[in-house]
């Protein structure tokens, strides 16, 4: 497997892994949607809708996911009420 098809995620210890490419892009994308349900489901608990929130508002590990993903990371604003 050459290195075009390879992706790169975080492993448990925030080192990057290599993976194939579709493989990181599909858990890439996994980790944003499911930062951006946490942090709109007022059902979560309130300290993981917070680290959501932080973590959508222009985190570096934000960031990454979202180049990783092959997304545009823009940061993401969300009013608590």
């Amino acid at each position: 497997m050459g290195r075009g098809s390879e992706g790169r995620i975080m492993g448990d210890d925030n080192t990057l892994v290599h993976v194939p490419k579709m493989a990181a892009k599909t858990i890439a994308r996994a980790v944003v949607k499911q930062a951006r349900s946490d942090a709109l489901d007022p059902t979560v608990p309130a300290e993981v809708r917070r680290d959501a929130h932080e973590f959508l508002a222009d985190h570096p590990n934000y960031r990454q996911w979202c180049e990783v993903a092959g997304l545009v990371p823009q940061a993401i604003h969300i009013r608590q009420k």
